[in-house]
């Protein structure tokens, strides 16, 4: 079986591939992203330094003796701007290419699970078909490409381009947070990717709240796949980072790497409730943040404001094998407290033998994971600092909070069944493909 996990955002499609190399799948994973969130070289190579978003990595990582596998498709050049470049910049080849575009366009509209009350229109394929053609400068024919493949596993927004290509092999629609809102922009981007998720053969869910904006989209075979993680690399150990905080001072070491987006992440939350932390009960406890998202300044702000800069230390985005000691290094790790739900970062530290502290709602999960996690359920200033509070009291509790969630990550989110239920949507895709009727298994909830 040959599958191509087409783009990388946050290194989902090359952790995919990674670890479906490892069970004996030819996979390969087309990286058409440019933040260093997006490039291998961030999961994987042994990165010093800072980097600046838009940065290649391969000459760095090349510098530590680490290099991109064959099985990764890049760009012939690089260039940040790709998707800044003016479309109407491209009129002349437009022009030329009108009548296709109109072929185009009708084609999409007679397909079964168009909205009619906002289908696609020219100008939607107008701007997919410089998304396309640029692509193509770097990976020849898409469509060529494509049809190499048994299967096209499409990431974020990237469902759009096999439909618009009209790619022979079936593809495979992943979402990891792109489901929640883009589907339903009235946008040429929102109208191409809702009727894109409708075409998919199936849909991987990876943020177990979205599934009602699934079915509101009217997604009839969808799965529940857990986000890719490597247990064999997060693992509990020792940390170098955790020597150099003791040695300054720190007593309890805390680590939130989420972006600093206040309306997603709740980051204000933590900072009242830590500013409070360290008044009343632990004056030596230190809060470690990355320095990235739209309102990091706002959160600066929020630090100053609250007398706590002495105890707050700001890390750059951290390069995952530098993130593991980080999440080693602290005593609690916290995520996001607004969503309800998690992304890489819980299943990370509880895989590196951390609890978690979190905005978590059981009912979310209930349908797509037979035990839930052990992560703390969190959700207001107050909530939060009674967690920390009840935390930093007793040593023996982290430690079994930090046990159960490495078991939990090994038993209900592994690698081997990422990859295990992986390979059973690809089957049922390619059973329901070659069948007389095309009838094939509902996945909803498998």
């Amino acid at each position: 079986m040959r599958v191509l996990h087409l783009g990388n955002t946050a290194n989902n499609g090359y952790l995919n591939a990674k670890l479906l190399r490892r069970a004996g799948v030819e996979a390969d994973v087309l990286v058409d992203e440019w933040h260093i969130l997006s490039q291998p070289e961030w999961e994987d190579a042994p990165l010093e330094g800072a980097f600046e978003p838009f940065e290649s990595l391969v000459e760095p990582a090349r510098r530590v003796g680490w290099r991109r596998p064959d099985w990764v498709l890049s760009f012939a050049e690089w260039n940040p701007n790709f998707r800044r470049r003016s479309w109407l910049g491209e009129r002349g080849r437009i022009g030329a290419s009108l009548p296709s575009l109109v072929r185009e366009h009708r084609r999409l509209r007679s397909l079964d699970g168009v909205d009619e009350r906002n289908p696609p229109r020219l100008l939607d394929v107008v701007r997919a078909s410089v998304w396309t053609k640029r692509l193509e400068e770097s990976f020849g024919s898409l469509a060529e490409l494509f049809g190499q493949y048994d299967l096209v596993q499409a990431y974020s927004t990237d469902p759009i381009l096999p439909l618009v290509t009209g790619a022979r092999p079936p593809y495979i629609a992943f979402e990891h947070g792109t489901m929640r809102e883009i589907p339903f922009e009235d946008s040429w981007l929102g109208r191409l990717l809702s009727l894109a998720y409708r075409r998919a053969a199936t849909t991987v869910i990876t943020n177990a709240d979205v599934v009602e904006q699934a079915r509101s989209l009217g997604i009839e075979n969808y799965v529940f796949i857990p986000h890719p993680l490597d247990e064999a690399k997060y693992t509990p150990g020792p940390s170098t980072l955790r020597v150099e905080l003791e040695a300054d001072g720190a007593g309890f070491v805390l680590l939130s790497p989420s972006r600093h987006d206040w309306d997603i992440k709740g980051n204000d939350k933590l900072l009242r409730a830590f500013g409070e932390f360290v008044r009343r009960d632990r004056p030596n406890a230190l809060l470690l943040l990355n320095e990235w998202g739209r309102e990091v300044d706002r959160s600066k702000a929020l630090i100053r404001e609250l007398g706590v800069e002495r105890s707050v230390r700001w890390l750059a985005p951290l390069p995952k094998m530098r993130l593991i000691d980080a999440y080693r290094a602290a005593d609690v790790v916290l995520d996001q407290f607004l969503i309800g739900t998690f992304g890489a970062v819980a299943p990370e530290a509880m895989s590196c033998g951390r609890p978690v502290v979190m905005a978590f709602d059981p009912a979310h999960h209930e349908w797509c994971f037979p035990v839930l996690p052990p992560v703390i359920d969190a959700r207001t200033s107050e909530e939060i600092h009674a967690a920390l509070m009840r935390l930093a009291a007793n040593e023996t509790e982290r430690e079994r909070i930090g046990r159960a969630g490495r078991a939990w990550v090994e038993a209900h989110h592994s690698s081997q069944i990422v990859v295990q239920k992986q390979l059973a949507a690809y089957e049922n895709v390619l059973k329901t493909r070659s069948s007389p009727d095309g009838a094939g298994a509902n996945l909803q909830g498998t």
